[in-house]
């Protein structure tokens, strides 16, 4: 099943990835470990986690979940220019 990036607001004390995990019920299965939390807006104190679709949606409307977002692979189109 692919991964769909959750944004979090969540406050710094309680910005740990198992901490996220435990709270929103998210199994080992559910959230990819390497790629972990993110912290993608320091001032706004916005987080990303990468979760499986169904877990997604059950999280959307949570309270701290800020959006649901596709992860599309980035490749390069066409071969490289010499």
């Amino acid at each position: 099943m692919s991964r769909v990036m959750v944004t979090l607001e969540l406050e710094k004390s309680k910005a740990s990835f198992d901490q996220v995990k435990r709270v929103l019920g998210l199994s080992d299965s559910q959230v990819d470990a390497e790629f972990g939390l993110v912290n993608i807006s320091p001032d706004e104190h916005l987080y990303t986690i990468l979760v499986d679709e169904d877990a997604a949606e059950r999280l959307q409307g949570k309270h701290g979940v800020r959006g649901v977002y596709s992860n599309p692979k980035i490749e390069p189109f066409g071969p490289p220019e010499k």
